[in-house]
């Protein structure tokens, strides 16, 4: 019976999102524009930044002092979570409506897609191959974690794991003794 209202909570909440959506198509005649899409596309990618930043402070293990940071970031996201929806769903509809309609949005489009390949190739090739971890190992926290994680038994271990001063020390003071 639980997995039934379950069920049914989030189809009403579903429907609610679906629902804003329509009223605002409705109240702009179904019509998205540039003007839509300059002033949706920036909001909806700030409430999804917003949204991943407080998914990952609720995400993962909390000491107990962080227990209710975790909490109220819990709260916060249940609220701004259908917000972020919303805003991402008229974006989408404002960039697809714009898609047809400008040739000069396509090219944005490609131009970003190009920009975006590019720079995960290039952050791939600054990564040094020898370094496992790449630009994450150079911190003292990184390297204490590493080695409680890990294991590490040696000085050597922590060596080959990264070459940062700073991780082989954090790496060091957590070896057994």
């Amino acid at each position: 019976m639980e997995k039934i209202h379950e069920i049914i909570e989030i189809v009403l909440l579903l429907a609610a999102i679906v629902g804003v959506a329509m009223a605002y198509f409705r109240s702009r005649g179904r019509r998205f524009g540039i003007t839509d899409l300059l002033i949706f596309g920036p909001l909806a990618i700030g409430a999804d930044i917003f949204v991943y930043k407080l998914y990952s402070a609720v995400a993962g293990p909390h000491a107990d002092s962080a227990a209710y940071e975790a909490l109220a970031a819990l709260l916060v996201l249940f609220g701004v979570a259908p917000v972020a929806a919303w805003l991402s769903l008229v974006a989408a509809m404002a960039l697809f409506a714009c898609l047809f309609q400008y040739p000069a949005v396509r090219y944005g489009v490609v131009l970003v897609l190009v920009a975006a390949g590019l720079g995960q190739w290039l952050g791939g090739r600054l990564v040094s191959p020898n370094e496992p971890g790449g630009r994450l190992n150079n911190s003292k926290l990184a390297g204490e974690e590493w080695a409680l994680e890990y294991g590490a038994a040696s000085k050597a271990d922590c060596d080959r794991q990264s070459t940062a001063r700073a991780f082989r020390e954090g790496c060091y003071s957590r070896l057994p003794r």
